[in-house]
């Protein structure tokens, strides 16, 4: 799969994950879920006054991206999306002890609770969407 190149396939990716989550069809809602528990670095994106939704690199990193095509990229990595979304936004996703509590807060609106560390160990990391 190719890496994402403009905000506008950052965009596609966000709508996916949003329409996933919203509509809560299965086995769509529990794939995007698992996305949301199990990734590192986020993109935050601005939902009203108080809230973020968060959207893992490693899936909104990839041009035009869904479940089945996320499922069967066996070349998916960190590595290669950051860059990518990182040249996009014109920043380096960071550790933010705001965004981090925004996202456990959106863990539990989701129904559930947000791991202690990240699968290897390390911080999550976000950047911060700015339209």
């Amino acid at each position: 799969m190719k890496c994402v190149k403009t905000q506008k396939d950052i965009m596609h990716n966000i709508k996916v994950i949003n329409r996933y989550l919203d509509q809560k069809k299965e086995p769509f809602y529990s794939f995007a879920l698992d996305l949301v528990k199990n990734g590192i670095c986020f993109i935050a994106v601005k939902e009203g006054e108080n809230s973020f939704r968060f959207y893992p690199s490693r899936f909104m990193g990839y041009r035009r991206n869904n479940r089945d095509a996320h499922l069967n990229n066996a070349m998916k990595d960190g590595k290669e999306t950051n860059p990518a979304i990182s040249a996009i936004l014109g920043s380096k996703p960071i550790p933010n002890p705001t965004l981090e509590s925004y996202y456990k807060a959106y863990c539990e609106h989701l129904g559930f609770s947000p791991r202690k560390s990240t699968p290897f160990g390390s911080s999550r990391k976000f950047w911060e969407w700015k339209e």
